[in-house]
């Protein structure tokens, strides 16, 4: 593009029209981090879940520019929250466990693998269990039985 900054601007505006619209603040960001202007870019990014604070898309469309920028953590940070607006769908909990994977985090990915186990879930969501195999198979073999393990403690402790 010729005049990025002017393209820019022109979405400024268009925000102004449609403040809710989260995809012109996701393109905002990311024509700012073109320009290496990581501030602008940031306030861009943040103003997706300002804007829809309760809605898993927007918790969704920020867990995956965190991931993009190699921020895993608040990705997953994101992730809870989508797992939190979403429970009865399994998509939050298959990215949280993926996220939680790549930042080694075995037992709470165990554990969000267990709950994607436990529940059937529609057919419009796809083999499921096939995608927690997968998940599983990328986590190390000790720590794999975390969840085996822990299901046989619960008893214990939760008399």
């Amino acid at each position: 593009m010729k005049d990025p900054e002017g393209a820019i601007r022109q979405l400024l505006t268009s925000l102004e029209l449609s403040c809710r619209n989260i995809e012109l603040f996701r393109d905002v960001g990311s024509r700012y981090e073109k320009l290496d202007n990581t501030g602008q870019a940031e306030r861009a990014y943040l103003s997706i879940v300002e804007m829809q604070p309760n809605e898993s898309e927007s918790h969704t469309m920020l867990a995956e520019i965190r991931q993009k920028q190699n921020r895993w953590d608040e990705a997953i940070h994101h992730w809870k929250q989508v797992v939190r607006i979403r429970t009865l769908e399994p998509t939050g909990y298959l990215k949280l466990a993926e996220a939680q994977i790549h930042q080694q985090r075995w037992p709470a990915a165990v554990e969000n693998i267990m709950i994607l186990e436990s529940k059937a879930w529609p057919a419009r969501f796809g083999n499921i269990h096939r995608r927690t195999r997968q998940l599983r198979n990328r986590i190390p073999k000790g720590p794999r039985d975390y969840g085996q393990a822990r299901t046989l403690e619960q008893p214990l402790r939760h008399p």
